[in-house]
């Protein structure tokens, strides 16, 4: 399996020749890899309006899905963003984005043993706080910080988890 982060809050998994990306960019500009995905999943899918492949399966509401070798749980109630666990080779990848507040016990049940953590960091001292404060509630193996300026780093965020530079 491989994990890519194509830059906001964009990441692609392709796992047994199959791919999977989450909230394209712009499919006319981004990777060939992201656009040529077969499966699609949308966190905000009532402010996306990106153009996807006409054979792709959109996924743009929470629910249960097994498509091409992926399982995704979609849930509701996170802010007004859908959070995604991905399942593919035995890994659980856990997407979480627009977060402005700690999770839920019903929330954090609902994403225990996540191997790996793509999270929004975004770009202010709060936004970074409170993904700090959701990995540690969480308590993935591996974090992968998303939704930061591509040519900046997650610096601020880094600080939060006390880790040094990337």
């Amino acid at each position: 399996m491989n994990l890519y982060w194509y830059g906001q809050n964009s990441i692609g998994v392709d796992s047994g020749g199959h791919s999977l990306v989450v909230d394209p960019l712009d499919l006319e500009k981004e990777l060939k890899s992201a656009k040529a995905a077969e499966v699609v999943l949308l966190s905000r899918p009532q402010k996306t309006k990106i153009p996807v492949k006409a054979n792709s399966f959109v996924i743009n509401n929470p629910g249960e899905y097994d498509i091409k070798g992926f399982f995704v749980l979609g849930f509701g109630d996170f802010a007004e963003n859908i959070a995604y666990i991905i399942e593919a080779e035995g890994v659980k990848i856990c997407y979480l984005t627009g977060l402005n507040k700690e999770l839920s016990d019903v929330q954090l049940e609902a994403l225990s043993e996540v191997d790996i953590l793509a999270i929004d960091v975004g770009e202010t001292s709060e936004t970074n706080e409170v993904a700090a404060k959701i990995v540690n509630q969480v308590e993935p193996r591996m974090v992968v910080p998303i939704g930061y300026n591509a040519a900046g780093k997650p610096t601020t965020f880094l600080k939060e988890m006390g880790a040094s530079e990337a």
